[in-house]
């Protein structure tokens, strides 16, 4: 861990604008980490039109087509009354620097999500309520003592996870999709925050795809600018189906920013909304097993010509064995 360096007024004033950045910014603070940790799959701002499919015929690098070329239809299937369960891990690190002082942000969660299947309609469109069984989170700043929290051993809560505590084991979020995984409805008091993982489920293809098919999902994020506008950022999810095996779907994900983007303060934002990853998708079962998104980004000069923040994270998440079984009969 880099120490903060000491000086006169310039340092103090970097030093100050440096602990204003981290407290700002999604993700990584303990207000970014808390709202990550309760939304789980968090929603973008918007669609913007509908999602596209497009066949490849050239093998993916590294991955041989099927022989058989089979195609395969990806779609969501749960059963009325079912709960699922699935273990989501958040870890971040970020170091920033400011003429001349340097701080650091560590965070990580561990938590189990939970959604329970309400209804499902005659057109396929399920419902379920989504709610976070327990958590185990803690937050550090450089210049801070560590803070955390465990929902399933502390007795006395801190301050900080007052708000976090009343809501593990309750309803969180109540939401409608269609079997594509198309957002139809969704009530709930959390807001939207986003953190790159697009919505609420990932997106399925509109027809039967192979090896080598390639769909987007195209929306809009929002960033706040030096000046506190909002500005909407175009971004797009590019899927591709590497391969299917065993009944399992592995997609890799990658997230194309479609707006120019030159301001470096913006930068240092959109760097913790997007990212890259592969899920893998139970294609008989029709739920994902595995996601993991990964964000490894550096920003120069955005506060200042001798400033850079740099970005570590990862995001994993797991669907707990009981359900793994039960899916599979």
């Amino acid at each position: 861990m880099r120490t903060p360096a000491t000086g006169g007024a310039d340092s103090w004033h970097g030093c100050n604008t440096m602990k204003r950045f981290l407290l700002a910014t999604h993700g990584v603070t303990l207000h970014g980490v808390i709202f990550f940790w309760l939304t789980a799959f968090v929603t973008v701002d918007a669609r913007a039109q509908s999602p596209t499919a497009e066949d490849t015929e050239q093998p993916v690098a590294n991955e041989p087509v099927r022989a058989d070329g089979k195609q395969h239809l990806l779609r969501y299937q749960f059963t009325l009354g079912e709960t699922v369960r699935w273990k989501v891990t958040h870890e971040a690190t970020t170091e920033t620097r400011i003429q001349g002082n340097s701080q650091s942000s560590k965070s990580r969660s561990v938590s189990t999500k939970v959604w329970h299947v309400d209804s499902i309609d005659d057109d396929g469109n399920i419902s379920f309520t989504h709610s976070v069984e327990s958590v185990n989170m803690w937050q550090e700043l450089s210049d801070r003592p560590k803070v955390g929290y465990d929902s399933t051993k502390d007795t006395t809560v801190p301050r900080e996870y007052e708000q976090v505590a009343k809501t593990v084991g309750v309803p969180l979020t109540s939401v409608t999709i269609s079997s594509e995984g198309k957002l139809i409805d969704r009530k709930s008091s959390l807001g939207q925050p986003n953190f790159g993982l697009g919505d609420i489920v990932m997106l399925l293809p509109p027809k039967p795809v192979k090896a080598g098919s390639k769909w987007t999902e195209p929306a809009e994020i929002q960033i706040r600018e030096a000046n506190q506008q909002v500005k909407r950022i175009k971004i797009r999810k590019l899927y591709t189906l590497k391969k299917v095996q065993t009944g399992v779907a592995t997609i890799e994900i990658k997230t194309e920013v479609l707006t120019p983007i030159h301001d470096a303060s913006v930068k240092a934002q959109l760097v913790q909304q997007i990212a890259d990853g592969t899920v893998r998708f139970d294609v008989d079962a029709g739920r994902v097993i595995s996601r993991r998104m990964d964000w490894d980004e550096s920003v120069i000069g955005f506060s200042g010509d001798d400033s850079l923040m740099e970005y570590l994270a990862r995001f994993t998440e797991e669907l707990l064995s009981d359900e793994a079984r039960t899916a599979r009969k």
